[in-house]
């Protein structure tokens, strides 16, 4: 009766932990898993503008990746957005990480100023967009003019409106947009670091940059890889940025894979090929993060 009893208790305790899983995993179903498997099956469809008055959506296989591989405005976009985000992430983290040596140490002001740089990050995307595209405009923009004052131009250079300079300016205030973000992540990984190891390399003669070659940055590689594959999948999918400074123009100069993808479902209404484009993207970000999970286990290990 006993071995009963604690058989039933053992049954309820499982029953009542079940309980309390079964609403996560009712919302990973619904919100995940079921709109990442009604997207592949749209993939493989034609399903288009036309499938709303036939109400017929035909099987076609893999045919709409075929047609995305072989358009050359998806290479372009592809190759647009690796290079956007590679560029950012140097940039962005190189710059974060020298302002976060620079607000690691106490002075005064430190704390009120390294708050200020925070703004650039909590500011909406689309907000910062239409201000920068404003202070990138050619006849008007405030950058042209310090650039004329100082004698660096001698006529206004069409950032937003030539294809030659699109790429230059996106990218120069995305990298803007990620340096507080890279700097708050790598200031936090500092406070990590014990002084009594700065300390002890200082006894044994170290000079600071010895310190920083051989103490702060092995220590800081955890850190690194975080804001690395965090980096990487934000840029990645940047949207709102380039709708509000170029909407993915000059002649598709500044098109991205997200920018694309939009066009695909609510400007053209091909929702088949779009849905193929979104999952090689969603792929793309899945191979990154597994990456990144693999690289935190061998850590921790």
């Amino acid at each position: 009766m006993k071995g009963t009893k604690r058989k039933h208790r053992r049954l309820s305790n499982e029953t009542v932990g079940y309980l309390y899983v079964l609403p996560a995993v009712i919302f990973i179903v619904a919100f995940v898993v079921y709109p990442i498997a009604y997207n592949i099956l749209i993939s493989m469809q034609k399903y288009d503008i036309s499938t709303f008055q036939s109400g017929v959506k035909e099987f076609i296989g893999l045919s709409n990746y075929q047609s995305i591989f072989a358009d050359k405005l998806f290479i372009k976009s592809v190759s647009n957005t690796f290079i956007f985000t590679i560029v950012c992430i140097i940039f962005q983290l190189g710059i974060g990480f020298l302002l976060a040596l620079f607000f690691h140490k106490e002075f005064p002001g430190a704390n009120v100023t390294s708050g200020l740089t925070l703004i650039a990050w909590v500011m909406p995307m689309l907000v910062i967009g239409i201000i920068w595209k404003w202070l990138w405009a050619s006849d008007s923009g405030a950058i042209n003019y310090f650039l004329s004052a100082l004698n660096l131009i001698k006529e206004p250079i069409p950032w937003l409106s030539d294809p030659k300079y699109a790429m230059i300016a996106v990218t120069a205030t995305n990298i803007w947009v990620g340096i507080p973000f890279n700097m708050l992540l790598v200031i936090t990984g500092m406070t990590t670091i014990s002084d009594d190891v700065y300390e002890a390399a200082t006894i044994d003669g170290a000079s600071k940059m010895q310190s920083l070659r051989y103490i702060t940055l092995p220590l800081l590689k955890p850190t690194m890889v975080s804001a690395v594959t965090i980096g990487f999948i934000y840029t990645f999918k940047a949207y709102d940025l380039i709708v509000g400074m170029t909407q993915g123009g000059p002649n598709h100069a500044t098109e991205m894979i997200s920018t694309l993808i939009y066009q695909e479902n609510f400007t053209t209404f091909d929702f088949g090929k779009g849905s193929a484009m979104a999952n090689i993207y969603f792929l793309i970000i899945f191979v990154v993060a597994i990456f990144y999970s693999k690289l935190v286990m061998k850590e921790e290990a």
